[in-house]
């Protein structure tokens, strides 16, 4: 799997960059019918990007394109004359098509409009429309009385067409949705009220992170629907629904964050920013916007993915050889006695060599790429069975941090499940800020002394080792340790938790002058927020944890029923589910390529938790009073979903992390 662009097609995102900041307007003054239509349409034609086409290049590269000339606001008819040429490869010049009957949204300087007329494809003069809602664009009609017959259409190549002009609408969305929301990030970090920028209040950084996590999301499922309708065909149809209706989302929501982060300057005639939110409307109700595509969609399952190998260095979402073969060995090993579900689960998992594949052999693994983890809980879910343990991040800690002595004592039983272990971060004045940690660890002689308490501690009753993140020298991050501690030791109490779903798997650990020794120490004394930062960016991952086959199954069930089926909730949360999906497939390939920048991992937790919270939540209320009388699964899987906000890091401190580090917003 390599879910990036390849570098051919970052060269093209680069040119159609070029092009459309030469073509873009910087200025209201900018816009049409001011510039120079003779000199867009030469562009087009002289950069290559008006016969891409015809040249070889696929659905994806003609998004990647569409994005980055909206995002200049450029007003060159890239979208209208790429679809005429799907509906008419031979089309010549200026032709562009008409995106939603017989209107062309997209036509300056066109002299030709393409349109499907009665089942026929017509041919006509550009007749002018007057000023629409689109201030950047300019559209025109077919006239249709002096129009020429092209004869009739194939409906394969009019499906195809229209599911390609979707795809570029929804482009479209995200460039605009993006630029506007980067003009709007860099006004609040210079703009001051009260004393200080704007762009240092929590509630302006909190909606400019939501607005990047649902761009960031919506780009991800588009650029997934579009490769899969190049290899899937019109059997895509529904991933490219799926695509347009977050983009309209999406890219409406971030022009309208922006409005509100400019702030009066932002809802006046003469700003981009109102410019950017009229071209959002238009793109997103061309073609349908997202609520006819939940309607369109309703009852659809879940979008898949083609077999086959990889091929090329380009983006492509199937496995690679080395995937592959891992993959196949592993179905082989479910439908072998051992793949069973039943006792001793996690110990057969783990002898089957199917439990934390990535980590180098020598502590325990098999030195395969991250993404093999990933095939595990996917096809673990697939076939119905328990996921792997949740241990991978306790694992990664100790094989990359512990000493010698550590790895060989602790990692082949924790892998094996001959030995549980839990993890002591949160606190009860420590939850999301771990730096403010109380539990306490001072050298006396040879040992350890540890006081403190440990809250929502999951799976403490019954570890047999804590992995214990205590403070150790003065406040601060600097001032934290980690240390491996035995649960049975003298002094160290666990008291269950029960939880609003019924069960109890978090517990309370109190430590009371606890006594280990000073080898329990993992690194060195000092390193413990390095190595809790290191842990918590595994364990956020939802490919890690293994939630997406669990939420695939949830959607698919709901999916099929007649009633639950036809929910727009229902069907919204299975989109953000593919854009969630693809999302993660981006993650894993810069993680296997040694590019992924940790913070970014706030963005998988985010849409993770929105989809875990929308999708459960329509389950919910799909079952109406019947789930709350007789409450079962759904009842216990929503309200577990609410807690998915808090755990490894709140939603809250998550915003600030994209705010912040990806952003570029300063803090208070």
């Amino acid at each position: 799997m390599h879910a990036t662009l390849g570098d051919t097609q970052e060269a093209l995102r680069e040119l159609a960059a070029a092009v459309a900041a030469d073509l873009g307007a910087t200025t209201i003054e900018a816009l049409p019918p001011a510039g120079d239509a003779d000199r867009a349409w030469a562009a087009l034609n002289d950069s290559g990007l008006l016969s891409l086409r015809a040249d070889g290049a696929g659905t994806l590269e003609l998004v990647v394109c569409a994005e980055e000339l909206a995002a200049t606001l450029s007003a060159a008819p890239f979208v209208g004359a790429a679809v005429a040429r799907e509906l008419w490869p031979d089309a010549p010049g200026r032709t562009v098509a008409a995106l939603d009957g017989t209107l062309a949204a997209d036509a300056w300087g066109a002299t030709q409009v393409v349109a499907v007329v009665d089942g026929g494809l017509e041919a006509g003069p550009a007749a002018p429309v007057g000023p629409t809602a689109d201030r950047s664009r300019v559209s025109a009609r077919i006239d249709l009385a002096a129009a020429t017959s092209l004869g009739p259409v194939d409906t394969e190549r009019l499906e195809r067409a229209e599911l390609v002009a979707m795809l570029l609408l929804a482009a479209d969305l995200v460039g605009v949705g993006r630029a506007a929301l980067t003009d709007a990030v860099e006004h609040v970090k210079e703009r001051r009220q009260f004393g200080v920028a704007v762009g240092t209040f929590q509630a302006v950084q909190h909606m400019a992170a939501d607005a990047h996590v649902q761009l960031v999301g919506a780009r991800n499922a588009l650029w997934a629907a579009a490769w899969r309708l190049d290899h899937l065909g019109i059997e895509a149809a529904a991933s490219v629904r799926r695509a347009k209706a977050l983009a309209s989302e999406a890219g409406r929501g971030a022009c309208e964050t922006a409005c509100q982060m400019f702030g009066g300057v932002g809802h006046t005639w003469e700003h981009l920013a109102s410019v950017r939110l009229r071209r959002a409307l238009v793109s997103r109700a061309l073609l349908g916007d997202e609520n006819e595509q939940w309607a369109a969609l309703a009852g659809v399952a879940p979008s898949r993915t083609p077999g086959g190998l990889a091929d090329g260095e380009g983006y492509d979402l199937r496995d690679d050889t080395t995937e592959a073969g891992f993959r196949a060995d592993l179905r082989a090993w479910l439908a072998s006695p051992d793949g069973q579900d039943g006792d001793g689960w996690h110990q057969r998992l783990a002898g089957g060599g199917w439990v934390v594949v990535s980590m180098p052999p020598d502590a325990g693994g098999r030195a395969l790429p991250v993404t093999c983890e990933a095939i595990v809980t996917e096809e673990l879910g697939a076939a119905d069975r328990p996921p792997p343990p949740v241990i991978g991040h306790l694992a990664h800690a100790l094989a990359v941090f512990g000493s010698p002595e550590q790895r060989a004592d602790h990692l082949a039983g924790m892998i094996s499940g001959t030995t549980r272990w839990c993890q002591g971060f949160s606190e009860p004045e420590a939850g999301s800020d771990l730096a403010s940690v109380r539990t306490r660890a001072e050298l006396d002689g040879d040992e350890w002394v540890v006081d403190g308490r440990k809250i929502w501690t999951s799976d403490a009753a019954v570890a047999d080792w804590i992995l214990l993140l205590c403070r150790t020298g003065a406040a601060g991050h600097k001032g934290l340790s980690m240390l491996v501690v035995p649960t049975s030791t003298p002094g160290l109490e666990v008291s269950m938790i029960r939880t609003a779903w019924g069960s109890e798997e978090f517990a309370e650990v109190t430590f009371d002058g606890v006594r280990v020794p000073a080898d329990a120490v993992v690194g060195v004394p000092g390193q413990g927020w390095e190595i809790a930062m290191s842990l918590l960016a595994v364990e956020r991952g939802p490919a890690d944890i293994g939630w997406i086959s669990r939420f695939r199954r949830t959607a698919t069930r709901l999916l099929a029923d007649p009633i639950a089926g036809a929910r727009p909730d229902v069907v919204r949360a299975a989109a953000w589910l593919e854009a969630l999906d693809a999302t993660v497939a981006t993650t894993l390939t810069a993680r296997t390529r040694g590019n992924h920048d940790t913070s970014a991992g706030s963005i998988d937790k985010l849409l993770m938790t929105w989809v875990d919270q929308w999708l459960h939540g329509a389950a919910l209320d799909a079952g109406g009073l019947d789930a709350l009388v007789d409450p079962g699964d759904d009842l216990e899987l929503y309200l577990w979903a609410r807690a998915a906000g808090v755990f490894g890091g709140t939603s809250q401190v998550q915003r600030n992390i994209v705010a912040q580090r990806l952003l570029g917003l300063p803090r208070h």
